[in-house]
Protein backbone atom coordinates (compact mmCIF):
# COMPACT_ATOMS: atom_id res chain seq x y z
CA UNK A 1 0.00 0.00 0.00
CA UNK A 2 1.60 3.81 -0.96
CA UNK A 3 1.46 6.11 1.22
CA UNK A 4 -0.85 8.34 -0.60
CA UNK A 5 -2.00 11.47 0.78
CA UNK A 6 -5.85 13.29 0.24
CA UNK A 7 -7.03 16.37 0.41
CA UNK A 8 -8.58 15.55 4.01
CA UNK A 9 -5.17 14.28 4.85
CA UNK A 10 -3.95 17.54 3.26
CA UNK A 11 -6.44 19.98 5.56
CA UNK A 12 -6.02 17.90 8.50
CA UNK A 13 -2.44 18.86 8.60
CA UNK A 14 -3.14 22.00 7.59
CA UNK A 15 -5.38 22.42 10.69
CA UNK A 16 -2.86 20.98 12.66
CA UNK A 17 -0.29 23.88 11.94
CA UNK A 18 -2.95 26.37 12.67
CA UNK A 19 -3.38 24.96 16.22
CA UNK A 20 0.17 24.29 16.99
CA UNK A 21 1.13 28.07 15.83
CA UNK A 22 -2.03 29.35 18.22
CA UNK A 23 -0.72 27.32 20.72
CA UNK A 24 2.93 28.60 20.22
CA UNK A 25 2.35 32.09 20.25
CA UNK A 26 2.50 33.86 23.02
CA UNK A 27 -0.21 36.42 24.73
CA UNK A 28 1.26 39.16 22.72
CA UNK A 29 1.32 38.18 19.60
CA UNK A 30 -2.22 36.73 20.00
CA UNK A 31 -3.55 39.70 20.88
CA UNK A 32 -1.80 41.64 18.34
CA UNK A 33 -2.78 39.24 15.92
CA UNK A 34 -6.40 39.72 16.93
CA UNK A 35 -6.60 43.17 16.88
CA UNK A 36 -5.15 43.46 13.75
CA UNK A 37 -8.04 41.94 12.56
CA UNK A 38 -10.07 44.12 13.93
CA UNK A 39 -10.95 42.50 17.19
CA UNK A 40 -11.27 43.46 20.71
CA UNK A 41 -8.43 40.94 22.41
CA UNK A 42 -9.87 41.90 26.01
CA UNK A 43 -13.63 40.59 24.34
CA UNK A 44 -12.52 37.58 22.83
CA UNK A 45 -10.52 36.11 26.26
CA UNK A 46 -13.89 36.81 27.75
CA UNK A 47 -16.19 34.85 25.02
CA UNK A 48 -13.57 32.34 25.30
CA UNK A 49 -13.42 32.17 29.41
CA UNK A 50 -17.44 31.85 29.09
CA UNK A 51 -17.46 29.05 26.48
CA UNK A 52 -14.77 27.12 28.65
CA UNK A 53 -16.78 27.45 31.71
CA UNK A 54 -19.94 26.46 29.91
CA UNK A 55 -18.22 23.37 28.40
CA UNK A 56 -17.10 22.92 31.97
CA UNK A 57 -20.60 22.96 33.61
CA UNK A 58 -22.06 20.08 31.19
CA UNK A 59 -18.91 17.94 31.36
CA UNK A 60 -19.55 17.93 35.30
CA UNK A 61 -23.17 17.56 34.68
CA UNK A 62 -22.99 14.83 32.48
CA UNK A 63 -20.29 13.24 34.56
CA UNK A 64 -22.61 13.63 37.51
CA UNK A 65 -25.65 12.04 35.20
CA UNK A 66 -23.46 9.20 34.35
CA UNK A 67 -22.30 8.45 38.16
CA UNK A 68 -26.17 8.61 39.35
CA UNK A 69 -26.85 6.11 36.73
CA UNK A 70 -24.28 4.11 37.83
CA UNK A 71 -25.52 4.18 41.08
CA UNK A 72 -28.79 3.44 40.51
CA UNK A 73 -27.57 0.53 38.52
CA UNK A 74 -25.50 -0.70 41.14
CA UNK A 75 -28.53 -0.56 43.70
CA UNK A 76 -31.77 -2.31 41.26
CA UNK A 77 -28.71 -4.94 40.61
CA UNK A 78 -30.10 -8.14 42.24
CA UNK A 79 -28.50 -10.04 44.64
CA UNK A 80 -26.95 -13.46 43.36
CA UNK A 81 -27.22 -15.70 46.85
CA UNK A 82 -28.27 -18.89 46.94
CA UNK A 83 -30.12 -19.95 50.26
CA UNK A 84 -26.70 -21.40 51.55
CA UNK A 85 -25.10 -17.83 50.82
CA UNK A 86 -27.83 -16.11 52.79
CA UNK A 87 -27.83 -18.26 55.85
CA UNK A 88 -24.11 -17.77 55.27
CA UNK A 89 -24.54 -14.35 55.83
CA UNK A 90 -27.46 -14.58 58.52
CA UNK A 91 -24.41 -16.42 60.55
CA UNK A 92 -21.76 -13.46 59.67
CA UNK A 93 -24.31 -10.92 60.74
CA UNK A 94 -25.48 -12.88 64.21
CA UNK A 95 -21.18 -12.96 65.11
CA UNK A 96 -21.20 -9.04 64.14
CA UNK A 97 -24.08 -8.63 66.58
CA UNK A 98 -22.79 -10.92 69.01
CA UNK A 99 -19.08 -8.71 69.08
CA UNK A 100 -17.29 -11.63 67.10
CA UNK A 101 -16.63 -10.30 64.03
CA UNK A 102 -14.02 -7.19 64.10
CA UNK A 103 -16.86 -4.65 62.96
CA UNK A 104 -18.78 -3.10 65.67
CA UNK A 105 -22.65 -1.96 65.00
CA UNK A 106 -22.43 1.16 66.11
CA UNK A 107 -26.57 1.28 64.88
CA UNK A 108 -27.45 -0.43 67.96
CA UNK A 109 -26.55 2.32 70.32
CA UNK A 110 -27.61 4.92 67.92
CA UNK A 111 -31.42 3.07 68.74
CA UNK A 112 -30.91 2.76 72.47
CA UNK A 113 -30.20 -0.65 72.28
CA UNK A 114 -33.05 -1.79 70.89
CA UNK A 115 -32.07 -4.39 68.11
CA UNK A 116 -32.66 -4.53 64.31
CA UNK A 117 -35.85 -4.65 62.26
CA UNK A 118 -36.62 -7.66 59.90
CA UNK A 119 -36.26 -4.93 56.98
CA UNK A 120 -32.75 -3.89 58.32
CA UNK A 121 -31.67 -6.90 59.36
CA UNK A 122 -32.72 -7.92 55.50
CA UNK A 123 -30.70 -4.89 54.14
CA UNK A 124 -27.79 -6.22 55.93
CA UNK A 125 -27.80 -9.74 54.94
CA UNK A 126 -28.13 -7.67 51.31
CA UNK A 127 -25.14 -5.09 51.49
CA UNK A 128 -23.39 -8.41 52.97
CA UNK A 129 -24.22 -10.40 49.20
CA UNK A 130 -23.48 -7.24 47.26
CA UNK A 131 -20.57 -6.97 49.42
CA UNK A 132 -19.38 -10.88 48.50
CA UNK A 133 -19.85 -9.90 44.92
CA UNK A 134 -17.97 -6.98 44.41
CA UNK A 135 -15.14 -9.31 46.74
CA UNK A 136 -15.55 -11.49 43.92
CA UNK A 137 -15.54 -9.21 41.33
CA UNK A 138 -12.45 -7.16 42.20
CA UNK A 139 -10.51 -9.63 45.03
CA UNK A 140 -7.58 -7.46 47.13
CA UNK A 141 -4.50 -8.76 47.06
CA UNK A 142 -3.70 -9.20 51.20
CA UNK A 143 -0.06 -8.53 52.65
Amino acid sequence: MTGRRTSQDELRKLDDAIDESILAASSEELRDDLAAMGMDPDAVVSEMDAITAHAKSVAAKKSLEQAKQAVLAFKTRPTKSSPEDRDAYRRKLEAMRAGEATVAFDMLAARKGKGLSDSDEQGMLDDLAQLAALEAEDPQEEG
